[in-house]
């Protein structure tokens, strides 16, 4: 897209809005357009939505890129956009996905959330920022662009899982993966574990138990003083973690285990 490009939105600008915004940012080479934002539903100047090419319009004025005109709850201006800009991007598909939902207000079904959410932190930006949609929209896109890193890491963690490592322990299924990103506890509990353990790129590892298991880790990690006695291993205080190096606590000495000797000991016990 040429520099002379002009993204509108609508003021306020909402999450549907500004991730369509972010998506023609970062995935449509409109990284020098001007960003205009106009009253809901009108257009920049009152004209024609598509009439110049060069002027987008997202979530506004009912052009190709605003889903108001249909009841398809499938539909949102992320979507629309993300189908016509990059539409061969898992990771993308899957953050879009969840902004179609938000937007068509499904993804709470009727229960408001429990925590902070990206609406909330949107809806606080439009608090700080009264009449200024542009410095919102400049605020959300590295949130954006973090949201999406976490949606790559959880497909690349979900290849990983399919290689992963099934066994028995005293207290029921035990999973172990490796992958460069670590283990997935979300996964590896989803799929009926009450142990799992995993390695990183970096020779971290870890085990865990579920919260609501009889588990109690303090027995492995003798063990695994015993066997790697050299490592950093840590037991947290709820006998239900061992970790061997973290991003928040790198290990002075890693573990010289293997994946397949650290499930050795698992299965001991």
């Amino acid at each position: 897209m040429a520099s002379s490009i002009v993204i509108v939105g609508h003021l306020a600008p909402d999450l549907d809005c500004l991730v369509a915004i972010w998506i023609l940012v970062r995935f449509g080479g409109a990284t020098a357009a001007d960003l205009e934002f106009v009253p809901a539903g009108r257009t920049f100047h009152d004209q024609p939505p598509d009439a110049d090419p060069a002027i987008i319009h997202v979530d506004t004025g009912g052009g190709r890129f605003d889903h108001h005109h249909t009841a398809d709850a499938t539909l949102s201006a992320a979507e629309l956009v993300r189908r016509a800009v990059v539409p061969g991007d898992a990771a993308l598909s899957r953050l879009v996905e969840q902004v179609t939902r938000i937007d068509h207000a499904e993804a709470l079904q009727g229960q408001q959330p429990v925590f902070f959410n990206i609406t909330d932190l949107i809806a606080g930006y439009n608090a700080l920022f009264p009449n200024k949609p542009f410095h919102v929209a400049q605020a959300m896109l590295p949130n954006l662009d973090a949201w999406y890193e976490h949606e790559q890491r959880t497909l690349r963690l979900e290849r990983a899982f399919q290689r992963r490592v099934e066994f028995q322990t005293r207290w029921g299924l035990g999973i172990a993966m490796a992958s460069d990103d670590g283990g997935s506890s979300k996964l590896a509990y989803r799929h009926g574990a009450v142990l799992y353990a995993y390695r990183d790129r970096q020779g971290f590892m870890g085990v865990a138990a579920q919260h609501r298991s009889c588990v109690d880790l303090e027995p492995i990690y003798h063990d695994l003083k015993r066997v790697d006695g050299q490592a950093d291993w840590y037991l947290h205080p709820s006998h239900r973690l061992l970790l061997c190096g973290t991003p928040k606590a790198p290990p002075r000495v890693p573990s010289a285990l293997s994946l397949t000797q650290l499930v050795d000991v698992l299965k001991r016990r």
